[in-house]
């Protein structure tokens, strides 16, 4: 039953992403350590979900309406908190700079993203 159910949710994985750590390697221009993007994952199976925080706050007296980002991804797939992750779905592409950890279940993993914008 599990198998079944790990099938019918992946047909809906629609979207692909790519997986960004830092780790430190050595400048080669002026031999120090420093933190370099390395791609880890490329082009994994995902879905993007969004919603909606119910609640606003108040900002320049304006309401501002908080999105709330999802991954859903293989649950054999590691992907540290922390990393930033670059998803490609219904012809869009978006990046995310801060993955959180991971809610890990029998079929597959939720990730909570935030918008790479909202990090800078």
């Amino acid at each position: 039953m599990v198998k079944s159910y790990q099938n019918a949710l992946r047909r809906l994985w629609d979207g692909l992403c790519d997986v960004y750590v830092l780790e430190t390697a050595v400048n080669k221009a002026n031999g120090r350590d420093e933190p370099t993007e390395v791609q880890k994952l490329h082009g994994e199976p995902c879905r993007l979900s969004f919603s909606s925080i119910s609640s606003t706050t108040e900002r320049d007296s304006a309401p501002l309406i908080q999105q709330s980002v999802k991954l859903f991804v293989s649950k054999t797939v590691k992907i540290p908190a922390g990393s930033k992750i670059v998803v490609t779905q219904e012809g869009r592409t978006t990046a995310y700079a801060r993955s959180g950890e991971p809610a890990v279940y029998s079929c597959h993993q939720e990730i909570p993203l935030v918008p790479f914008k909202e990090y800078a």
